[in-house]
């Protein structure tokens, strides 16, 4: 019995060898490398696939795509959603260049208020609701579509293409800037030197201000997340270092703040003059501030709506309008718009496209080119000539932090709503 069963344990032995390499699983057997790849299926999946691609191949994708689309249904259009009326040129532009996409091109002009919650509902039942999303607000961002892998990035790949750490993920498009403006006409251009001005105390040598005008961050989102990120570690280490420059002595830790951040907030807050509802309305008052050279925090975009202007060829059409760029501390705020594609997209392949001619010197230009305080993410675009790179903003302003202000929401809001008396 012994010797049958070791007889039966050889044969079924040999067996599993024998089938092993018959199926390519013996050790030393070659794989099939020629088999055909998985053709992607989901919008990730075509993501991924399209950042491989050369710009050919991605167009010729995207092409078939849509043709296949509306060879299915004919009223198939792309979709592209924004805050900000710079993509309906790019859509413009983008038609002109792939005659193919002409007349299937859409831009819908959405206002965060009335968009995010839109795209919360998209995003918990997995619907439609575009093929390419352009939005700003940090903190949705983080919670409401990052957290629930609802909007998705797709990174341009290539010689033209090129973005600094931290922009990629998620894909950023533009950024902009709000910077403290002021009419210099009788104040002078540098009445604002120091951020701790701004809580109206007087420092060593230079004055307390008491005329800062603001949209209450209560209303305005990108206010909200520039109040979060003044608690943040990088805006302690410049307020510690303004504090001292300021007053002449190093900072004494108060108990009834969580850091100086947390004080300098409060001590701002307190010192707003006025609490403005339009950054438009208030930057086109500019010309009437001359008396008390009043200081608006706005976008530095904005001068276009100071001379009634689309464009601002050069610093010599702002008569009177002032800032500085060098205020010790921080002299503004940088945030993001960023170019996304919800999971739900009916057109990936062309969403890629759309995204890479955006971020593309021809795309940046049709859509923001020649205005102050637009900034393409891929930094081989460059602002207009009167204007700093995005480098230099970078380095003396406050920068969106969107995982610090996912960390810090909460409790920091909570603190900005006690002290607005909410």
């Amino acid at each position: 019995m012994k010797n049958i069963k070791k007889v039966i344990a050889v044969v079924l032995a040999l067996v599993m060898v024998l089938g092993l390499a018959a199926c390519g699983g013996g050790g030393n057997t070659t794989p099939n490398n020629n088999a055909a790849p998985a053709e992607p299926k989901t919008v990730a999946e075509k993501i991924a696939a399209a950042e491989k691609m050369t710009e050919a191949e991605l167009e010729a994708a995207a092409k078939a795509e849509l043709e296949a689309a509306v060879a299915a249904d004919a009223k198939t259009v792309f979709n592209a959603d924004s805050l900000t009326s710079g993509v309906k040129k790019v859509a413009a532009a983008f038609e002109k260049k792939y005659p193919w996409a002409a007349g299937k091109v859409v831009y819908n002009s959405r206002k965060g208020s009335e968009f995010q919650p839109v795209l919360d509902a998209a995003a918990k039942a997995e619907q439609y609701v575009a093929d390419f999303v352009m939005i700003q607000d940090a903190a949705f961002l983080k919670f409401n579509m990052l957290d629930a892998g609802f909007l998705l990035s797709y990174t341009p790949q290539g010689d033209g293409f090129k973005f600094n750490q931290g922009t990629t993920d998620p894909q950023v498009g533009v950024t902009f800037n709000k910077v403290f403006l002021w009419n210099n006409t009788k104040v002078g251009k540098d009445q604002l030197q120091n951020v701790w001005q701004l809580t109206g105390a007087d420092g060593a040598t230079l004055k307390g201000l008491k005329n800062a005008s603001v949209q209450s961050p209560l209303g305005e989102d990108i206010n909200m997340n520039f109040f979060i990120m003044m608690t943040s570690p990088d805006a302690v280490d410049r307020l510690t270092k303004a504090y001292k420059s300021y007053f002449g002595k190093d900072y004494a830790a108060d108990p009834n703040y969580k850091n100086i951040g947390y004080q300098f907030l409060a001590e701002f807050t307190k010192n707003v003059a006025y609490w403005h509802k339009s950054d438009t309305s208030e930057v086109k008052e500019l010309v009437n501030y001359a008396d008390d050279g009043r200081i608006v925090f706005a976008g530095l975009a904005k001068l276009k709506d100071y001379m009634g202007l689309e464009t601002k060829p050069s610093v010599a059409d702002l008569t009177g309008a002032g800032w500085n760029a060098d205020v010790e501390g921080f002299c503004g705020f940088v945030y993001n718009m960023w170019t996304l594609i919800p999971k739900t997209a009916k057109l990936p392949y062309t969403s890629c496209l759309f995204i890479r001619y955006l971020l593309s010197e021809e795309g940046f230009q049709a859509g923001w080119g020649g205005q102050y305080g637009y900034y393409s993410a891929n930094i081989n675009n460059k602002p207009i000539d009167d204007d700093k790179p995005l480098d230099s903003w970078v380095k003396n302003c406050l920068v969106e932090d969107v995982d610090y202000i996912g960390s810090a929401y909460s409790e920091a809001q909570k603190f900005i709503k006690q002290q607005l008396g909410q």
